[in-house]
């Protein structure tokens, strides 16, 4: 399991993916069907136009995914 300290929350996407217990597709469309959000739950770096690798924020997107599933769990 992916260990982070608490100056470190942004976690790269392989370490997020182990983290969530997801794979890299599953991460991509939590991102683009907006349960996972720019700024908040994810953020690009590098000096690149708006390409460059995902940074993701540990505690984020544990507490998103966890409220997504709960809410679409709900008959």
């Amino acid at each position: 399991m992916t260990q982070t300290t608490p100056g470190r929350v942004w976690i790269t996407t392989a370490q997020a993916c182990e983290l969530l217990g997801v794979s890299r597709e599953s991460l991509r469309r939590l991102r683009l069907r907006g349960i996972l959000k720019p700024g908040r739950d994810f953020r690009r770096w590098g000096c690149t136009d708006s390409k460059g690798p995902l940074q993701w924020h540990a505690g984020n997107i544990e507490t998103a995914l966890t409220s997504w599933s709960r809410r679409n769990l709900r008959l």
